[in-house]
């Protein structure tokens, strides 16, 4: 049941509205009365009303000075005015100030009703709002680990400021302040287990078990990356000491893992790196490691300067991967694959790629990428490419840059046949979103480019772009095309009256309704309900 408090000066239109209205049958309460504006307000802060029926001119303090008190101290009471025709100027500055409805004097009991039951569904809408926020932040608050490693993921994959890092640590209770950083990625494996199957409780007791070793401090924060990987970031206070510390404490982990518990770690070690943008560049370095393992031994900690040192020293390890391959996969074109491959092969050093641990290093780099870019698009490299699920076996093939050529072609061009249906099948699914999102909020009249944009997750600017491209019209065009056409339909098919259909539709000021739906229609929506009483005749 909703209360409605009722301010009038005059006693006979205080009568009519308490007593012409059969409040049992309503889901309204008459919680009281008064006179005027001053008199009302300590009785309203007391009864704390839904809803406040209020003339406009009234002694002492009138109906719009209440309102602004109202609005301002107790805003989530909705406010219906009762105004004269010559107090309409009166009535659109107390829409402007965020008064709910309005209703010209004197009001029947049914009007006053209809109104309240507009007020009774905004309410109701209001509540399902905040039971949804509640229910919103009561997951947030039970989710707040999985959070925390979204947004540690993000971090350790460069996608954040060193600012936004530090404002996000400090939401999650995270130290993130240091001199030196170290990444490591300890990769859990059980002999014979099949996860296909769910068969995983040992790898959850192995990182239990792993939490219980470390006896994580201030100077080392970890996460669980996927299922059976997790990543530790080291700090210090100098390069050498932090080096030190790192693989001092991966290897008695290893040590008292294995020789405790049925599994196997794989660890890989970045490099120590110098300020917050440091920890993303250490991670790169001990993701791609951990992918050839194979060549140095699956069960040894690697580290890049075991890469470095077996290379030769020639050239900085990651300087190979000098070509923006990532960059071409969200850009290029399948015309250009074959001239951004030699390119790329053109890139490398002619002599150091007779070596195999250079093409294999250089075909492993471009296979990530692609299997990074497949995953951000959605899909599954495995699946869109069979070999890369047996990628340890299949790397042996790459021997000689003749092939690595060959090869690289055939992948670049089918992750680009995949990410051009997919951008087709993404934008398709925008617009009905949007479009749905807009039809199902006509009524709000708040509703804008930024907040339909927010709703399918695109930036503003994108999605103006891409909403004009697909509809063939811009954001406003087809909102206001939309709302005409809803309004049309309640002109031929209710009885309400233009102002309560303008309300309906998302126009707070009914005159611009009138002049947006003649500009749109040719005449004004009581010339359009007449003519179709005329034909219906």
């Amino acid at each position: 049941m909703y209360k409605v408090f009722l301010v009038d000066d005059e006693i006979v239109v205080r009568n009519g509205i308490r007593d012409c209205i059969n409040w049992e049958e309503t889901n309204f309460v008459f919680s009281g009365e008064a006179p005027d504006g001053e008199f009302a307000l300590s009785l309203i802060q007391e009864i704390k009303p839904d809803i406040l029926i209020t003339d406009i001119k009234m002694p002492f303090m009138d109906g719009l000075q209440l309102s602004r008190i109202v609005r301002r101290t107790m805003p989530w009471v909705r406010i219906i005015i009762l105004t004269g025709h010559e107090e309409f100027s009166f009535a659109r500055e107390a829409l402007r100030m965020g008064v709910a409805e309005y209703l010209l004097k004197p009001a029947a009991p049914g009007d006053i009703l209809e109104s309240l039951k507009k007020m009774e569904f905004q309410l109701e809408n209001e509540k399902r709002e905040r039971e949804n926020a509640e229910k919103i932040k009561k997951q947030l608050s039970q989710n707040s680990s999985l959070f925390r490693d979204k947004f540690l993921n993000q971090m350790l994959l460069g996608l954040l400021s060193p600012a936004e890092v530090i404002d996000n640590c400090a939401g999650f209770n995270i130290n993130i302040i240091s001199k030196f950083y170290m990444v490591g990625i300890i990769g859990i494996k059980i002999p014979n287990m099949d996860l296909s199957e769910g068969k995983y409780p040992e790898i959850l007791r192995s990182e239990t078990l792993i939490d219980e070793i470390l006896d994580i401090n201030d100077k080392v924060i970890k996460f669980n990356r996927v299922l059976g990987e997790i990543v530790l970031i080291i700090k210090g206070n100098n390069a050498k000491n932090t080096e030190e510390a790192a693989y001092a404490l991966v290897q008695t982990l290893k040590c008292q893992m294995e020789r405790n518990a049925s599994c196997i770690l794989e660890i890989s070690m970045g490099s120590v790196r110098e300020r917050i943008q440091g920890i993303a560049q250490s991670y790169r370095e001990a993701d791609l490691i951990k992918n050839y393992r194979y060549i140095y031994g699956k069960h040894r900690i690697i580290g890049y300067k075991d890469v470095r040192s077996a290379i030769g020293g020639k050239k900085e390890f990651t300087d190979i991967f000098k070509n923006d391959v990532y960059g071409f996969l969200k850009c290029g074109l399948k015309s250009d694959v074959r001239d951004f491959v030699r390119q790329y092969m053109d890139n490398l050093n002619r002599a150091e790629m007779k070596s195999l641990i250079y093409l294999y290093y250089s075909f492993m780099d471009l296979v990530l990428n692609v299997s990074r870019f497949i995953s951000q698009l959605g899909g599954k490299a495995e699946q869109l490419i069979p070999w890369m699920a047996d990628l340890e076996n299949f790397i042996t093939c790459v021997d000689s840059i003749e092939k690595f050529g060959e090869l690289s072609e055939a992948v670049l061009n089918k992750v680009l046949e995949f990410r051009d249906a997919r951008a087709e099948e993404k934008y398709e699914g925008i617009i009905i979103k949007a479009k749905e999102y807009m039809h199902n909020n006509l009524s709000n009249s708040g509703i804008s480019l930024n907040s339909v944009a927010s709703f399918v997750n695109v930036s503003p600017s994108h999605f103006s772009t891409i909403f004009s491209r697909e509809t063939g019209e811009n954001f406003i065009e087809y909102l206001t095309k939309a709302r005409v056409k809803k309004a049309k339909e309640l002109l031929k098919t209710t009885p309400l009256k233009s102002t309560e259909i303008a309300y309906s539709v998302g126009y707070n000021d009914p005159h611009y309704f009138c002049y947006i739906f003649k500009k749109a229609v040719g005449i004004t929506p009581m010339e359009y309900r007449t003519e179709r009483l005329i034909n219906k005749k």
